[in-house]
């Protein structure tokens, strides 16, 4: 190793090295670039989707934020722009026209997706990605999109996979680029199976049921049978109406439905054990919950007022993106406007039209920064519907709440909620103003709430790296290592029937063996009784 000797230096010496120095930090600092361009490319990145849900809208451009922080171009496909957040990153096409299709069809209202049985809910749910998935092909967005030069290569697409594989065959139009799924629905079991990971009915129950993870027996058998029908019907029924819906746009050259959603390697999915109940995972569906919430920024100057002068603090009522409390019944409105008008702190209400007789306390929004009010020091409470990216929200910023479930993964995660203390549940069918104020009291007065939402806020902060840089890192890992088809388990080429038919043989046969060791005690006790 060269070392500078101590003292004085000869000139003729420094002159001699000086060009050899030179020359070795030039050598350095090209090395140095090359290293980074490496690892600091500039890729073009397809995200498409086609589920119409604001609040999903939300959970997929963060993501999409954190891709364009790394320098990365984004082409976002799906119903909703974002054009006001300028960025020459962003590039979207707009699926026109779809929240007025759901508009034009009374069977998908999402208010109906409550009142019905699990079997119609499955069914339900499988029309209305169906319907997004029809709409989507006969747009301007795709048709822009489908074409885009033939040579034009995206370096990586995402597909949100929740309702639907609706655009798969976008894999097959960009020449089979590194493709991986995304999901802010938690982890169905149609999501899961596919990804190659085992089904564990007998203590993770089906996202639209009212059961725990500590099952009965009789419940156990339900949950089986549901889980597996959900996930059967999507792959028979589903795949195959969506692989029709595209062919009939894109020709008869288009592989098939199930060969390109097997090109899928990961899944990005919206899981936290803070959340969710825990379950084991393959190396391949990697959980990044919550990716979408951030600290709060600086509120606008209206409510930064409302808030700061709220001398008692402040309750925010807010049912998300896809619920509207203008759609509640005005039994239910007039119970929840007599409760806060007895109570001391200002009310902010995320309430979408006009509203009367409203109390001096309580003001209405269109629309409210959600993420920025929990942050705020001044919020006391919240009330909301239960949906898992409003949850953790809450639950990041350690806001005590009141949840008021009305369908999808709602009713599930609520009831884990409320099993481990963290938050009192509310049924709109039975609201009544007397009960609604009782269980703000409790929340409010009890701190076992206050003490439990903290604990679970830490365990869901303390992570090596936040679960946006978490998303970005396998993103971008996919794209390095060719879409990272090493990390996908082979048993999803037999999870769902190979298992299936296992386990209902097993079933079925458990009578059978049960009259024959019936038949087999009685004989010895009969053999025993002869010899005595």
């Amino acid at each position: 190793m060269y070392t500078k000797q101590l003292g004085a230096a000869s000139p003729v010496t420094d002159l001699i090295q000086y060009p050899t120095r030179m020359y070795s930090s030039a050598l350095r600092l090209l090395c140095l670039c090359a290293t980074l361009r490496c690892y600091a490319f500039a890729a073009n990145i397809l995200f498409a989707y086609d589920l119409p849900s604001p609040s999903h809208h939300i959970w997929n451009y963060a993501l999409a934020e954190g891709l364009m922080a790394k320098g990365h171009n984004v082409t976002m496909l799906g119903p909703f722009t974002d054009r006001g957040k300028r960025s020459d990153k962003y590039h979207p096409l707009v699926t026109e026209g779809i929240l007025e299709a759901f508009g034009r069809n009374d069977q998908l209202v999402l208010e109906n997706f409550a009142v019905v049985g699990p079997l119609k809910f499955m069914k339900l749910f499988v029309d209305y990605g169906l319907v997004a998935c029809n709409h989507s092909y006969h747009t301007e967005g795709l048709k822009t999109l489908l074409d885009y030069p033939k040579e034009f290569k995206f370096d990586l697409i995402i597909l949100d996979v929740t309702v639907s594989a609706c655009f798969c065959p976008l894999i097959q139009r960009f020449g089979y680029p590194p493709t991986i799924g995304a999901t802010a629905f938690l982890l169905p079991p149609y999501l899961s199976a596919p990804f190659g990971n085992h089904l564990h009915p007998s203590y993770l129950p089906i996202y639209f049921s009212n059961y725990g993870d500590n099952m009965n027996f009789l419940q156990r058998v339900v949950n089986y049978l549901f889980t597996y029908t959900d996930v059967i019907l999507r792959w028979n029924y589903e795949t195959q109406e969506v692989e029709k819906i595209a062919r009939r746009s894109l020709g008869e050259g288009m592989d098939s439905m199930s060969s390109l959603m097997s090109r899928m390697t990961l899944l990005l999915c919206n899981l936290d054990p803070a959340l969710t109940y825990p379950q084991p995972l393959p190396p391949n569906i990697i959980p990044v919950g919550g990716l979408h919430v951030k600290d709060s920024k600086k509120l606008p100057a209206d409510l930064a007022t409302i808030m700061d002068n709220a001398t008692n603090g402040v309750v925010l009522f807010a049912l998300g993106t896809n619920i509207r409390s203008d759609n509640l019944d005005v039994r239910v409105r007039k119970a929840l406007l007599d409760a806060f008008a007895k109570l001391k702190f200002t009310v902010l209400w995320k309430f979408e039209s006009e509203l009367e007789n409203v109390p001096k306390n309580v003001i209405i929004r269109k629309w409210l920064p959600q993420n920025d009010i929990l942050g705020h020091p001044n919020t006391k409470l919240f009330i909301g519907h239960g949906g898992a990216l409003s949850t953790f929200e809450v639950i990041y910023h350690a806001v005590p709440f009141l949840a008021m479930p009305f369908s999808f993964d709602q009713k599930i995660t609520v009831d884990d909620l409320v099993k481990r203390k963290l938050v009192i549940k509310l049924d709109p069918r039975s609201l009544t103003s007397h009960n609604f104020l009782q269980s703000i009291n409790e929340v409010l007065n009890n701190p076992t709430y206050s003490n439990n939402i903290r604990d679970v806020s830490r365990r869901m902060r303390d992570q090596p790296e936040s679960p946006l840089d978490r998303a970005v890192f396998y993103a971008e890992y996919a794209m390095r290592h060719n879409g990272a088809q090493f990390f996908k388990p082979q048993v999803e080429r037999y999870v769902v029937f190979g298992v299936v038919i296992c386990r209902c043989c097993a079933l079925s046969a458990i009578p059978r063996w049960r009259r024959r060791l019936s038949s087999h005690y009685r004989g010895q006790k009969n053999q025993y009784m002869h010899k005595t």
